[in-house]
């Protein structure tokens, strides 16, 4: 099991799988975008509003792989434990840490998902 470590590890394998499960509602909404575009032939500009589900995809992916909670680090909390639920104060002195970490992820997501919905909407256009 994986301990709390400022700045690097906040939460469990409990809340691991939550995140991932949130990265994948995230891409689906994305899929489920640019499938209506296609099929109801609407305007490309439309795919730039993938950035918005494709943001949730990349940062719950992002915080499960690097085990690390946006939401937890800015609430000054964590959750280490096997089956989710035992959240805990972070001391103050990782807390820091912490929201630096989750401002990172944060922007690293939404670098990717801007990035991804920008390349939608070039490739849309080549296919036009």
């Amino acid at each position: 099991m994986p301990a709390y470590q400022p700045g690097a590890c906040n939460i469990g394998p409990a809340e691991r799988r939550k995140r991932y499960l949130t990265g994948v509602a995230g891409f689906a909404a994305t899929a489920l975008l640019v499938a209506a575009v296609a099929t109801l032939h609407a305007d490309r500009a439309w795919l730039l509003a993938a950035v918005a589900p494709l943001f949730v995809g990349f940062l719950g992916v992002l915080q499960a792989r690097k085990r690390f909670c946006v939401g937890f680090a800015m609430a000054g909390v964590y959750d280490v434990s096997a089956d989710g639920g035992d959240r805990e104060s972070a001391p103050a002195a990782g807390q820091r840490a912490d929201r630096k970490r989750a401002i990172v992820l944060s922007v690293q997501a939404l670098a990717a998902a801007t990035a991804t919905a920008l390349a939608l909407y070039v490739a849309a256009g080549a296919l036009a």
